[in-house]
């Protein structure tokens, strides 16, 4: 029992006197552990540097195609951006051609509806302008046309008888002749208004009676001028081609027959230039009447001079021209 005592007692003791081994104090494990760790150490370097390998060559292949394809996407944006440079040149150039062509299309077409517009039928106008001039200056000689059948000629001394002929044979027309248009009928009334010619005197003597019958025929001769001139004139104006005609078909070529309506339509659409023509024309037409009209006032100024003149010396010679009844006859104040 007292052994058994001891015995747990010195079991006791021991097991409490014994404390935990460390592995680098027990023999041989130093060693196994340095060979592990070489081993782990080697298999992990292995790994490391294995990993490191695959990571840098797959680094350098993913960096190699990262630079392919930044190299392919720079080219691809290069060339679109050739290609949409190119493109905008080429439309910026077929832009430019366009405008440049429609430019001058609109540069011709504004040149020829400026140019092109020369008023309301400019031939036509002109035709009749030219019409009007030579009518206007053709009056001179289609007046000394008229005058030349008349019997009592400035100057000259015929036998009455033929112009006495005439006047009884019926052939001498009314005033209305020199408004016809006719020039033949235009001469017989002259013939007829203007009268008989002077006989040649009998006595060719140089006398006082002589001298004073040549001063009354010369007297004479200036009113039957005066008078065929003047009738030979109004005649000259009124013939089928004379101004008054023609001043008429220039005058219709705006006006017309409808108001000038036909001249408004046509120059509607016109450029202001045609316009500005056509008012030059008009104005031109309008100073050739005028003048026409300034000569008609001069005419008849001439007329009532003459007349005035005749009456002023029908009263101071007391006498007035009265045929039938004796070359003169006392005037009377008391009658008009």
């Amino acid at each position: 029992m007292t052994r058994r005592i001891l015995l747990s007692g010195l079991a006791a003791a021991a097991i409490g006197a014994v404390t935990p081994a460390s592995a680098q104090t027990c023999f041989g494990v130093e060693a196994r552990v340095n060979i592990a760790t070489s081993t782990l150490t080697t298999a992990i370097t292995g790994a490391i540097t294995t990993t490191e390998a695959g990571l840098i060559t797959q680094e350098i292949a993913e960096r190699a195609r990262l630079l392919s394809a930044v190299k392919v996407l720079t080219a691809q944006s290069a060339a679109g951006s050739d290609q949409v440079s190119n493109g905008f040149r080429a439309s910026s150039e077929a832009l430019a051609t366009t405008v440049v062509t429609q430019e001058q299309r609109q540069a011709v077409a504004l040149a020829t509806h400026r140019y092109g517009s020369v008023g309301y039928d400019p031939c036509g106008s002109n035709t009749k302008a030219q019409g009007l001039y030579t009518a206007m200056t053709g009056t001179s000689a289609a007046r000394r046309q008229i005058v030349t059948p008349v019997r009592a000629q400035p100057g000259r001394y015929a036998d009455p008888k033929d112009w006495v002929g005439d006047v009884r044979s019926g052939a001498a027309p009314d005033g209305a002749a020199l408004y016809s248009g006719d020039a033949q009928a235009a001469a017989k009334f002259i013939n007829t208004v203007v009268g008989p010619p002077d006989e040649r005197p009998r006595g060719t003597a140089t006398t006082a009676t002589a001298d004073r019958d040549r001063l009354e025929k010369t007297g004479k001769d200036t009113y039957r001028s005066m008078t065929a001139v003047v009738l030979a004139d109004i005649a000259a104006d009124y013939r089928a081609d004379g101004p008054i005609a023609q001043a008429r078909n220039l005058s219709t070529h705006w006006q017309g027959n409808d108001g000038g309506a036909a001249w408004a339509a046509g120059v509607a659409g016109q450029h202001d230039r045609g316009i500005i023509q056509d008012a030059v024309r008009m104005e031109a037409a309008n100073l050739a009447l005028l003048a026409h009209q300034i000569k008609r006032g001069m005419r008849t100024e001439a007329t009532a001079a003459a007349l005035l003149l005749a009456m002023v010396n029908a009263r101071l010679t007391n006498s007035v021209p009265a045929p039938a009844r004796g070359p003169l006859t006392p005037a009377s104040f008391q009658a008009p």
